[in-house]
């Protein structure tokens, strides 16, 4: 219950006001309802389930129009209950009398927040701890839920692969923004991108490249893959292991294709990059 009451207000004229300015950064059901009036009390009770249930995803604020009648009078109550729903601080819906579950369902999907924003806002938490880990799954889904259509969504999504220093699945989100969300953040994030890029470009991986450009086999690319694993240039390094294995699949007695696995298992399912190239090699075993 210590939960609860913190998004379950009993309203005031003293608490009205400051009540209805939450509204503009969260979603608020205002329910007027007298203790003498039973099925007033049942629906506001209903509302309180439902307060529980979405954990917090609004407030609900209870006038009791028995005791707050400047209130009831400001509001101009015929009928119990009335419900007001609040969002960014405007009255979104209003409804009066007992409604079906079903459609008190409906009515507070309009102001509740979507599933990609409760991801989304559930990562930023994550995030402020420097906790990557945790983060990135949180916003692969959003991502997806909204259907790569969420450009604030995807620049967060690959500003956190930035920040683990990893290139390539960034790069790829990147590329997926359209261009008229290409903005001023979306370039800063490229400019890092470079930057990280240069400083991996190590003399051991130059060293190998240019080996491996004169002697291209399957020893220097398993050196050179390991190298740019290393660097967290994972997709080099899983094309490079690749191209060997449409030749051989038991190119250096199976290791080149265990170290393309371990690559995969290291880069982890949440990487953009783990389904494309684990599907290009079933595609070589099936």
């Amino acid at each position: 219950m210590a939960e609860l009451k913190k998004y379950l207000i009993d309203i005031t004229e003293q608490n009205l006001t400051e009540t209805l300015q939450l509204s503009q950064e969260h979603p608020l059901v205002l329910a007027f309802y007298a203790p003498s009036h039973q099925p007033s009390v049942e629906f506001t009770t209903l509302l309180e389930r439902y307060a529980e249930q979405y954990q917090g995803q609004f407030t609900l604020a209870k006038v009791n129009c028995e005791t707050q009648q400047a209130i009831v009078m400001q509001f101009q109550i015929r009928n119990l209950p009335t419900v007001y729903l609040f969002k960014e601080a405007q009255a979104i819906d209003a409804f009066q009398n007992v409604i079906s579950e079903e459609e008190l369902k409906q009515r507070l999907s309009v102001i509740l927040p979507k599933e990609e924003e409760i991801k989304f806002n559930q990562a930023l938490d994550f995030l402020q701890m420097e906790d990557y880990e945790h983060a990135l799954p949180l916003l692969k889904d959003a991502w997806e839920l909204s259907d790569h259509k969420n450009s604030d969504i995807a620049l967060l999504y690959a500003e956190t692969y930035i920040a683990m220093k990893k290139t390539e699945p960034a790069t790829e989100i990147l590329n997926k923004i359209p261009l008229q969300d290409r903005d001023s953040r979306w370039q800063g994030l490229q400019a890092q991108i470079e930057l990280l890029i240069k400083a991996s470009d190590t003399p051991e991986i130059q060293q190998l490249q240019a080996d491996f450009a004169k002697n291209p086999n399957a020893e220097i690319a398993l050196k050179l893959a390991i190298q740019l694993h290393q660097a967290n240039r994972n997709e080099e390094a899983l094309g490079l292991l690749f191209d060997i294995l449409k030749q051989d699949l038991n190119a250096e007695n199976g290791e080149v294709k265990q170290q393309f696995l371990s690559i995969l298992s290291a880069i982890g399912n949440n990487d953009p990059i783990t389904n494309k190239y684990r599907r290009l090699l079933y595609s070589l075993l099936y």
